[in-house]
């Protein structure tokens, strides 16, 4: 999951962290995927869409979260 050269704050399963973190937060536990991006990106600095890519497929694959264009929602 997470390589010896890689940092752990833009690793996969800590994005993922981040992600339901804000879907907890959220009124219907339900978010944009714009807005999730954007929390991401002011909360970390600098952030690859590639990482938060992985991260949302890892979420996905763990059958933790379900998409619904534009949404992401918690299970």
């Amino acid at each position: 999951m997470i390589t010896k050269d890689e940092k752990i704050k833009t690793s996969s399963p800590y994005l993922g962290f981040l992600v339901l973190k804000k879907l907890a937060k959220a009124k219907e536990q339900k978010m944009m995927l714009d807005d999730i991006v954007l929390n991401l990106k002011q909360e970390l600095g600098s952030i690859n869409y590639r990482q938060i890519i992985f991260s949302l497929i890892f979420l996905y694959q763990s059958g933790v979260v379900e998409f619904a264009e534009p949404y992401i929602y918690k299970k």
